[in-house]
């Protein structure tokens, strides 16, 4: 979707079809700096592209554009609306003679990095080892290293390079994949230059988190290009498990399939909730690792973990069984420290949780000691149950 320079800005919209559409003169840097990053395979600049764009047709029945004053609007030929699109907000104007001029246009933080240095720049990078430490180099086709059973590290955005994402991703291969993986140190690493860490609740939600848009569709870009690999292995670190879910979550809105494929997915140390991530992933056929939703340290994510990976246990297309289930459960891994630790969510919670009624066991689980003791049996009943039918 290309820009032509106008007397009244640069026009989006196609000539002599439907409404005109041009980015004022004081918004030019910033369009430029949007047309850049769609032509480079954002997928959300390009969706703003796109979406702009569709304003040609006029404004009525847009559900993303809001008018800040609707009396203003309906009577003044003078008219300003606002329109809403992942990471970015464009004021629009319909002028007298029929043109829809954008007047401002915010776009966050992320989408100028395009400006930045070939160094800092979002995408993907292979990373090797070399006498000195670790080599990143930036791969400028948008794809990961063309072999089955590739190996890509999702990094942390808090990182203020890929060499510095690099370095901490190589320490902590043996997590993140396996002790195998951290003797060769050859892996494909997905850099989003944001430079802040992603924690907290604020976060936990991603996505809402409007920061990482961008990254996360150039990162969708580039799982959905490696669709014809085998067994890739997509391992987020920290913060980078927002950009890999919001990834995901496009993937699946795009109805893509990678059943196929057996791509893997897994979180280590997530920021956010792991539960979207395992839900797109799932969608698309993607193979969840068995700990992704005990990933997360947050308190809200144990329970979660608890309903979630029961009902994995109970999928019999889901590799996670009722084995894997089982053994969290008597060994305490799975909630029984969260659940001690806070209280509030006690084995009680956590069947009412899984749906089912305290009584009658709540007198039996009662006379096992601890928080644990009571979720190992709560674990034996709806086994008992499930195998029942």
């Amino acid at each position: 979707m290309k820009l032509v320079q106008t007397s009244e800005g640069m026009q989006l919209s196609t000539p002599n079809i439907g409404k005109r559409v041009v980015f004022t003169p004081v918004t030019q840097k910033a369009a430029g700096i949007l047309a850049r990053a769609a032509a480079e395979g954002y997928y959300y600049p390009k969706m703003a592209l796109k979406q702009l764009y569709a304003l040609s047709s006029g404004l009525s029945g847009k559900t993303n554009v809001f008018i800040p004053n609707i009396n203003d609007y309906k009577t003044n030929s003078f008219q300003q609306v606002v329109v809403f699109v992942p990471g970015i907000v464009a004021t629009v104007e319909r002028r007298p003679n029929d043109t829809l001029a954008i007047t401002r246009l915010d776009l966050s933080d992320e989408y100028k990095s395009i400006e930045q240095s070939s160094l800092e720049k979002p995408g993907v990078y292979s990373v090797s080892k070399e006498r000195r430490g670790v080599a990143v180099n930036f791969r400028k086709n948008g794809r990961i290293l063309s072999e089955n059973n590739r190996q890509v590290v999702i990094a942390d955005p808090r990182y203020t390079s890929p060499l510095a994402a690099a370095k901490e991703a190589e320490k902590r291969l043996n997590t993140l994949f396996s002790s195998n993986a951290a003797i060769k140190c050859d892996f494909d690493l997905f850099y989003s230059p944001f430079g802040e860490k992603l924690n907290g609740m604020r976060n936990y939600n991603a996505a809402v988190v409007n920061k990482t848009y961008a990254f996360a569709g150039l990162l969708a870009n580039s799982m959905e290009r490696s669709g014809n690999l085998k067994g890739v292995e997509w391992s987020s670190e920290r913060g980078g498990s927002v950009v890999l879910t919001q990834a995901l979550m496009t993937l699946a809105a795009k109805e893509l399939s990678f059943k196929d494929e057996k791509h893997i997915v897994k979180m280590c140390w997530s920021s956010s909730d792991p539960k979207p991530a395992f839900d797109a992933a799932t969608k698309i056929g993607m193979l969840a690792d068995k700990d992704i939703l005990r990933s997360s340290s947050h308190i809200k994510a144990a329970l979660s973990a608890t309903v979630g990976n029961f009902q994995r246990a109970a999928d019999k297309q889901d590799p996670y069984g009722w084995n894997d289930f089982g053994g969290e459960v008597y060994s305490g891994a799975m909630i029984g420290n969260t659940l001690a630790g806070i209280g509030a969510l006690s084995a009680t919670s956590a069947m009412a949780a899984l749906g089912i009624s305290a009584a009658p066991w709540l007198a039996t689980a009662g006379t096992v000691t601890g928080t644990v003791g009571a979720l190992q049996f709560i674990f034996q009943k709806l086994k008992e149950r499930h195998d029942r039918g």
